[in-house]
């Protein structure tokens, strides 16, 4: 699959939003801040809802042409769990090694429980916080996983009223049972994604655009507030700005290089930080000057494990992907 430059922009958008959250709002809930609270990036938090949008695109963009769900769960995995378990095993060993009373170090069992990503769906404590977000993406999969093999993936509209319905009659009633296997919460934001994929490149019409108008509608019930509100509407309408080419604007290197380890940067950037943080905050007095220091390390650790082990252990199991299916031909010859 075709990496999509401007789709990095979205991710590095993301991203940042994200970190900045963690290391203003998130720290001073935690650990208290010095600085004035309105400077906090409290939206920031939001970033992770245009993430799902993105994997909403990307996913449903992976299951088109010839594939089959064999390929389709194999390249999750391995975009998916090798980059985790390296981020995760730093996490632990940092915060364990950091002793820092105000940041929680996990048990040995904690930690093997979290090699299998869906420790949140029984309640077990997380590694890092930040991985509670990985169940909705997994959840997402698995869906579109089996509505692929049903060879309903063509029945987008259908998919996207039936799904928007059962959020829409769970805002209002609360269903009993099966909200959170049915990503119900955040679940209009994978589906804006695909509705948005179908308008770029499959010549989506007016139904698209009432059913992405749905999906805003579902997020601001589900997730009711203004400052939500006018969140949303700036999330919506930078996919739109991607879906019609106006991104150019905001295709920023900066934007495009933090898009490129996102995926790392995310998963290492809260506890670490915080350690960080914590650690210079009594040598350093500008708080100012900590959380951009912080920023910096984190940015390069991420890169560091982008560029060193997420890359080359993704393209060795791909390469092996194919070896495998090509010696699986020869024998049947």
């Amino acid at each position: 699959m075709v990496r999509v430059k401007e789709l990095d922009v979205l991710r590095g958008i993301a991203a940042l939003n994200v970190v900045l959250f963690h290391y203003t709002a998130k720290f001073r809930l935690n650990f208290g801040h010095d600085y004035p609270s309105k400077y906090d990036w409290n939206i920031g938090q939001y970033g992770v809802e245009l993430f799902f949008i993105i994997s909403g695109f990307v996913i449903f963009m992976s299951l088109q042409g010839k594939t089959c769900i064999r390929d389709f769960a194999y390249k999750r995995f391995s975009r998916l769990y090798p980059t985790y378990w390296i981020c995760m095993i730093l996490t632990f060993l940092v915060v364990g090694l950091a002793r820092d009373p105000g940041i929680e170090s996990q048990s040995a069992a904690v930690f093997l429980m979290n090699l299998t990503m869906i420790q949140g769906a029984f309640n077990i404590k997380n590694i890092d916080g930040v991985y509670w977000s990985l169940i909705p993406e997994l959840f997402f999969y698995v869906s579109m996983g089996l509505l692929f093999q049903l060879g309903w993936l063509n029945k987008v509209r259908t998919i996207a009223l039936v799904w928007l319905s059962l959020m829409l009659f769970n805002t209002l009633f609360k269903l009993p049972f099966g909200a959170y296997f049915l990503n119900l919460e955040y679940g209009m934001f994978f589906m804006a994604g695909i509705l948005f994929y179908q308008i770029k490149f499959a010549k989506g019409d007016w139904h698209e655009h009432v059913l992405i108008g749905f999906c805003f509608l579902a997020a601001v019930l589900t997730h009711p507030g203004l400052t939500l509100f006018y969140v949303f509407v700036f999330i919506f309408l930078l996919f739109y700005l991607f879906v019609y080419d106006q991104l150019k604007f905001f295709s920023w290197r900066p934007f495009i290089f933090l898009g490129y380890i996102s995926y790392s940067l995310y998963l290492l950037h809260q506890n670490i930080g915080f350690v960080l943080m914590r650690k210079m905050e009594p040598y350093i007095g500008n708080e100012y000057l900590v959380i951009f220091i912080t920023m910096v390390l984190i940015v390069t650790l991420a890169w560091l494990v982008t560029r060193f082990l997420e890359k080359p252990v993704l393209q060795f199991l791909r390469n092996y992907r194919i070896q495998g299916q090509r010696y699986s031909s020869s024998l049947q010859k």
